[in-house]
């Protein structure tokens, strides 16, 4: 009996598979789906004097090994505290060149604390409304991830920045203040100084400092008020003897559009010094003396007056 030997061969040229005499084809290179998913051999089987041909499909078939991979994306995002709940803060896209379940991208987002969340389409949206003075900025995580067995993901961080109103007004350290002045301080002297701070940021955050009103009204203003700083200072010489105590009110106001502001008082208690002579109740008198009168004994009261806060004083001779 004459033995046969077979020959087989691939005549297709530039293809990644090779045939070897058993009739197995093998790969001769790294295939990959997402470049071409298709394959025509066509193939010889010769016994050294006649040869057969047969054409031979191959498909590629898909595994998950690719990644989903984000398109351009700033990664610092700005939106304004006071943006309504639904507002669409940003949006991000990613895709899977690979096919099927293995090239489904779905997102989920990490780091929004409950403020943002993001739909199926990549849209991150508002779920609570923002408060700047509670939270300037938010770091987030938003996870690209496919549906293939085991999945596949990316990861892309994004930065959200509060912008801030003006939603807050000017806070006093105190609600009423208290200062104790003698009636000969020297005029321009500080007070007392006056501080309120502001929860807003940038112009929103700063306070200036005016005086709306003064009690007991005077001609002129008895103080003033050092705009940027809040040192109340004395503008008009007091005198404990007609005013003993003034109420001030003043307004801080922050340089937010529109600007808020808040007011406070300021009790200015006068204090006496000893600043006017005592007085006699009157210029000139007329006492009488019997000739008889007793060595030592009164001969009369003076009544004497100080306008300064000791009263008056009897005085006898």
């Amino acid at each position: 009996m004459v033995s046969t030997t077979f020959e087989f061969r691939v005549l297709t040229e530039s293809v990644p598979f090779a045939i070897d005499d058993k009739g197995v084809i093998l790969t001769k290179a790294k295939l990959d789906y997402e470049s071409q998913k298709n394959y025509t051999l066509n193939i010889s089987l010769s016994d050294g004097s006649t040869a057969d041909y047969a054409t031979v499909f191959i498909r590629v078939t898909d595994v998950n090994d690719n990644s989903p991979v984000f398109g351009t994306a700033n990664p610092t995002i700005a939106i304004m505290e006071n943006m309504p709940v639904g507002t669409n803060v940003t949006s991000v896209s990613a895709t899977d060149v690979d096919e099927g379940f293995n090239g489904l991208v779905v997102y989920t987002l990490k780091g929004g604390e409950g403020k943002m969340d993001i739909d199926s389409s990549g849209f991150i949206l508002l779920q609570k409304l923002l408060d700047r003075e509670e939270q300037e900025f938010y770091n987030l995580t938003v996870i690209a991830s496919d549906q293939g067995q085991p999945p596949r993901s990316t990861a892309l961080n994004l930065t959200v920045i509060v912008g801030d109103m003006n939603d807050n007004a000017p806070v006093f350290s105190l609600s009423r203040y208290e200062v104790k002045v003698p009636e000969d301080q020297e005029l321009g002297s500080a007070l007392l100084t006056l501080s309120a701070s502001d929860r807003d940021a940038g112009a929103n955050a700063l306070v200036t400092y005016q005086i709306t009103d003064q009690q007991p009204q005077t001609s002129s203003p008895v103080f003033l008020i050092n705009s940027s700083t809040g040192q109340l200072s004395l503008n008009q010489q007091l005198d404990y003897e007609t005013i003993k105590e003034f109420e001030v009110k003043v307004e801080a106001s922050d340089g937010g559009q529109p600007s808020l502001s808040t007011e406070t008082f300021v009790v200015v208690r006068v204090e006496d010094v000893n600043d006017n002579p005592p007085e006699f109740s009157q210029a000139a008198y007329d006492v009488l003396v019997f000739e008889n009168h007793q060595k030592g004994s009164p001969v009369y009261t003076f009544t004497v007056a100080d306008k300064d806060e000791v009263g008056t004083t009897l005085i006898s001779s």
